[in-house]
Formats: C-alpha cells, structure tokens, sequence
C-alpha cells in the first residue's frame, strides 16, 4: 500500500489569552471549529484544562510583573481588574467553540497512539492560524492574510487588539467594525493617534475579553514609523512580493561574493530600510544581526 495524506481547511477565530515561557506573553490564541487551540503548541479541547493547571496557558498577568506585547513593547501591570479563573476561562473556550460549531460535531481529539507517534519522531505542532477574508460573494473562496498587535484608541479607552493585512492590499482593524482599510486609511489613524504602539505610564489598557489594567511601559517601544514600515512589508510578504528582509539577505550575500564598496553601500540601504525591530531576525537566534552590524559599522574582519 502507498502512503497517502490530505490537507483540509479547518475555520476558527482568535481569543485573547497570555503564555507564560518565563515571561507573560500577550497572544492571539486561534480557537477551531474542531475544538483544537494553538496556544504556542496545538492542543484539543480536553488538553487546555491541563495547559491551564500546569500555568502555561493564561488569563491574567500578576500586578507587577511584565507583559511582552510583540513587536510592539513591553508593559508592567500596574494594577488589574481581570474576569476569569480557570474554570471560568475553559468555559469561555468551550463556548467560543460552541459559537462556531454549534453542534459540536467532529471535535478533534489526540490520541495516546498520536503523541506517542509524534514524541518519537521530536514533531512539535502549534495548528497556527492563517487570517483571512471571505475573496467576494460568489464563492467561499478565502483570501490569506498576515496580522500583528496594536493599540487602538476609540471612545476615550485603549484596546489591545489585533490588525490583519490580506493579499488585496486591504487592512481590518478589530474594534473598527467590518470596514476594510487601505494602507493611506492606516497612516492616517496613525497619524491622528486612533492607532498606537503604546499606551502612556499610568493609562488604562483593555485587553478585551480577560479584563483591563493600569499599566507602565517598561521600554521604549516601536516606533509608528517603524510599525508602518512593519506592515508594509507584511502586505508585501502575503502578496509573495521581497520584502525588506528578502532584499536585505540577498544584499548580504552579493556582499559575501564580492565584498566591494558598492556592494557594501547597497547592503546598507538595504539593511536600514528593514524596520528597526524586525533587523535582529535576519540571522539565526544566535547570531542575531550582528554580522551586518560588522560589515557596516566596524572594521573587524570575519572569523573564517
């Protein structure tokens, strides 16, 4: 018998939840319509009670301790006011379920055999969300998209949230309604401060669902600019277009052929046109940027 496999679309949406690795991180948890959850690792329904007790999976951040919201800053909880506990937070999962799949029916779940097979072999999942948008409305043909973290500020109170760009070019911002933005559209509320990067020391934030807190802003956090030069590239990404990562890597690597001036002038251009938060992932989690750092800023020479 030949060996087969097949691939199929499951639909959910996102929930806001923390992952604590160390740190609290701020996530954008994609809940399935089979009942499956990505929080950092894929988990089906009967599995987030255990992620819950074992204090990996989250619904509050301690006063005093820090928030890492990514690519964006990071916040230290001042003083919060949260809604939920363990039981309560599940009960929200299965609901958001519930919503979506109404029957209930086809709920995934692992099997011993499963995670034995995948411990055996190291294969990790973490079932990450695709966003996306109906195409038109003659079809359920799905458009792909990309999303990132945001403030947004609306009726005198600033919401964590989140942002999508899809492959027409077209933005959404959750808490705008079902009104798709061009990127001129996005500027702008940047620009007015409808859309932000950081709340101020002593501001109230919400963060939808799980509750709202006073927070402080622990360091300087990305700049409007450089988050408007993030989505840009996002936009260029999901439309299969090089980015600013793409030309800067292949700017590194001419300049590894040929290490000429000219070929150094244009590894820098290209390097300085990646948005100043996004720089440390053109190399490995070791290396970081520090080797286009040598190139353009110091006269040390590679070790070979």
């Amino acid at each position: 018998m030949g060996k087969v496999y097949r691939k199929q679309t499951i639909e959910g949406v996102t929930v806001p939840a923390i992952i604590k690795n160390g740190s609290y991180f701020w996530h954008s948890m994609a809940v399935y319509e089979d009942g499956t959850v990505s929080c950092w690792k894929k988990v089906d329904l009967n599995e987030v009670p255990k992620r819950l007790d074992a204090k990996w999976l989250q619904f509050s951040v301690p006063n005093g301790q820090e928030l890492s919201v990514f690519e964006l800053c990071c916040l230290k909880i001042v003083s919060a006011k949260w809604r939920f506990n363990e039981k309560s937070y599940f009960k929200y999962i299965k609901d958001i379920v519930r919503s979506i799949n109404p029957e209930m029916g086809n709920i995934y779940k692992t099997t011993q055999r499963e995670h034995d097979k995948w411990d055996k072999y190291r294969v990790a999942f973490t079932a990450s969300p695709v966003p996306c948008k109906l195409k038109g409305n003659l079809s359920y043909d799905l458009l792909d998209g990309s999303d990132a973290h945001i403030f947004l500020h609306k009726d005198g109170k600033l919401l964590l949230t989140e942002m999508y760009v899809y492959k027409d070019g077209t933005f959404l911002v959750e808490g705008l309604g079902e009104e798709y933005l061009s990127f001129e559209d996005i500027t702008r509320l940047f620009k007015n401060k409808t859309l932000r990067t950081a709340p101020q020391n002593g501001e109230t934030v919400s963060f939808g669902a799980l509750g709202e807190a006073v927070v402080d802003v622990v360091y300087e956090p990305v700049s409007s600019e450089q988050k408007l030069a993030e989505l840009d590239n996002k936009l260029l990404r999901v439309q299969n277009k090089p980015d600013a990562h793409e030309r800067c890597i292949n700017a590194y690597h001419a300049y590894l052929v040929e290490p000429t001036d000219f070929y150094k002038e244009e590894l820098r251009k290209a390097y300085e046109a990646v948005p100043e938060h996004e720089r440390c992932y053109l190399g490995d989690m070791d290396t970081r940027d520090s080797d286009f750092r040598r190139i353009l800023y110091t006269n040390d020479k590679r070790e070979v």
